[in-house]
């Protein structure tokens, strides 16, 4: 098992101007066979959740502590009637695993809430480029947006949104060209990926 490097190249408020740079991106990457998207987030309130749950119906959701003794389906039907109980189960979060690129991501900017998330896209290569002397390369190569946050984990809050390149250890210089084919730049420090 390896552990991605990631590069910041964007943080706005905006998740929109995110995933246009996501897109961007994605458009210089090389299929494997079809791109992926997972994402996370999480519901620190009961509306936020019922929006999740509403909007998400199939999806894991699961609260922060692990021991609760209810189900997914029995956590999804309290945060649906919002009864008494619900408190308890908050904050909760939402988990989407190897989606369809385009099948998800409009719908789940639309829940974010004030929660601190993620979403990723993979199954893709980063291009060779000539002039750097860099092959193709599929192993760590990821597109990101840390929602609500500032840096890979989700662990440092902000009002914004950061859009993250992963790439292979010692393949900073690909992070960087890739960054400037779609007009941005390293906004921070390489941090250790996943």
């Amino acid at each position: 098992m390896s552990t991605s490097n990631a590069l910041p190249i964007l943080r706005t408020p905006d998740l929109l101007n995110a995933h246009q740079a996501v897109q961007r991106l994605l458009s210089l990457a090389i299929p494997m066979d079809e791109f992926q998207v997972s994402a996370e987030a999480q519901a620190l309130t009961l509306a936020e959740a019922q929006d999740m749950v509403a909007a998400f119906p199939k999806a894991a959701l699961t609260p922060e502590d692990p021991y609760r003794p209810e189900s997914n389906d029995e956590i999804r039907r309290m945060i649906s009637a919002g009864g008494l109980g619900v408190a308890a189960l908050l904050p909760v979060t939402l988990r989407l695993e190897s989606q369809p690129v385009g099948s998800i991501e409009e719908a789940f900017f639309e829940v974010i809430g004030s929660g601190p998330g993620s979403i990723h896209w993979d199954f893709f290569s980063w291009p060779a480029v000539s002039e750097l002397g860099l092959e193709i390369r599929s192993k760590d190569a990821y597109v990101q947006i840390a929602m609500n946050s500032e840096d890979v984990y989700q662990d440092t809050p902000a009002p914004d949104h950061t859009v993250f390149i992963h790439f292979r250890e010692g393949d900073v210089a690909r992070a960087e060209w890739l960054a400037r084919q779609v007009g941005l730049q390293p906004i921070g420090p390489v941090e250790c990926g996943w």
